[in-house]
């Protein structure tokens, strides 16, 4: 009896350690699994954010875009939408190459500077002789050119740009101004004709033609080529100022202090606004972005990093990004409601401005689409613009 009281004292002894050794093992498969499991858990957290990431960055990017889209439409929208001076409900004469004109007569003496826009309806092979201020000293273009006829050094500007003097294509506007430092007697003005040259008349339009008696600067006739003048009336330099807007009759009226007022002939007839709009969309002769003066100047214009000097106010990075503007004329349709506009292949009195921004690493872009209409103001002026100016 003693004896197998003795032996369970010896199983005692070696139980624990046989639970021991099997509870030892059993806890390191535990933290295998553990192991794999905060593994896979870390990776898909890893995912998670990753996807996360991207989503936060694209959504900048988008941002990013959007804001350079309403940039570079403000940048487009607050120009002109035909750089032609009047818009509003504005006219042109075409002068038929027959007997249009316009006699004005005796302006002034000290005449140094001569603005006006033509559009000419041939430049190949020909003379066109468009402006005449006494019998000796008058404007013509040939093969192209502007050229004049006794008038000392003259400096000869196109669009605003000294030095040119290139009409390049036919049924497109161009802004001609001549300076001269010695003042010329304007006492026998016609435009359209000058008497006894051949040929005598002017084949084309004409619009917004200005006399000075003293030299514009280059930095004057860039700043207001392209805008009528808001105060014709007190600025005594301006000696002959036609709009040339359509009105009863044929008296063209001089909204300068001189009240010189002309008579049109019968040869020379008002278009309509539309007809006096550029038929080809693009620059004319404008190089830079500050150079643009109308809304078709940005036609098919890509812009990059170097183009948003003056755009970005400081809160916007605008850096990789890059798009392109497109502009078209478009015809409004009151047939349905609300009223839509559809393409249109011939000039109206409206244009479809769309900017596109493209997304950096991706084939995705952001658009933009806006009407600019030539018949009032419609308010959009750079030193307003959210994102800069």
């Amino acid at each position: 009896m003693s004896e197998r009281l003795q032996l369970f004292p010896q199983q005692d002894i070696f139980m624990p350690i046989i639970k021991s050794r099997f509870n030892s093992g059993f806890a390191i498969v535990e933290v295998l699994l553990a192991t794999v499991v905060l593994a896979i858990g870390f990776i898909e957290l890893t995912r998670a954010f990753s996807s996360i990431s991207n989503v936060a960055v694209r959504a900048v990017a988008m941002t990013r875009a959007s804001n350079l889209n309403h940039a570079i439409m403000e940048r487009v929208m607050s120009q002109s939408f035909d750089a032609r001076g009047s818009e509003n409900g504005g006219h042109a004469l075409d002068f038929d190459g027959v007997d249009g004109q316009i006699v004005v007569g005796d302006v002034a003496t000290g005449i140094q500077t001569i603005s006006f826009w033509v559009e000419a309806d041939g430049i190949t092979s020909r003379t066109d002789h468009v402006l005449d201020l006494n019998g000796t000293d008058y404007i013509k273009i040939v093969n192209g050119e502007v050229t004049v006829n006794n008038i000392d050094n003259p400096t000869y500007y196109i669009n605003g740009i000294s030095g040119n003097r290139t009409i390049a294509s036919i049924d497109a506007w161009y802004h001609v101004a001549i300076t001269t430092a010695t003042g010329i007697n304007a006492s026998a003005v016609s435009i359209g004709r000058v008497a006894g040259q051949a040929p005598e008349y002017f084949d084309g339009k004409i619009d917004e033609v200005r006399l000075w008696n003293d030299v514009r600067t280059a930095s004057e006739i860039l700043a207001n080529y392209n805008t009528s003048i808001s105060n014709p009336y007190a600025d005594t330099n301006l000696k002959l100022y036609y709009k040339i807007n359509s009105r009863p009759g044929s008296v063209i009226y001089d909204y300068s202090s001189s009240s010189v007022h002309g008579t049109k002939s019968a040869g020379a007839s008002w278009t309509n606004p539309s007809a006096g709009w550029t038929v080809n969309l693009g620059r004319e002769g404008e190089t830079t972005w500050s150079g643009n003066n109308d809304v078709d100047d940005f036609h098919t214009l890509s812009f990059v990093d170097s183009d948003y000097s003056g755009l970005d106010a400081g809160s916007d990075d605008f850096t990789g990004l890059g798009g392109r503007v497109y502009v078209k004329y478009v015809s409004l349709n009151t047939s349905g409601s609300p009223f839509t506009f559809d393409d249109s292949a011939t000039p109206t009195d409206y244009k479809q401005i769309t900017v596109k921004v493209g997304l950096p690493g991706s084939t995705d872009s952001t658009e933009l689409s806006a009407i600019k209409s030539s018949k009032a103001s419609q308010g959009y002026s750079l030193t307003s613009a959210p994102y800069g100016n």
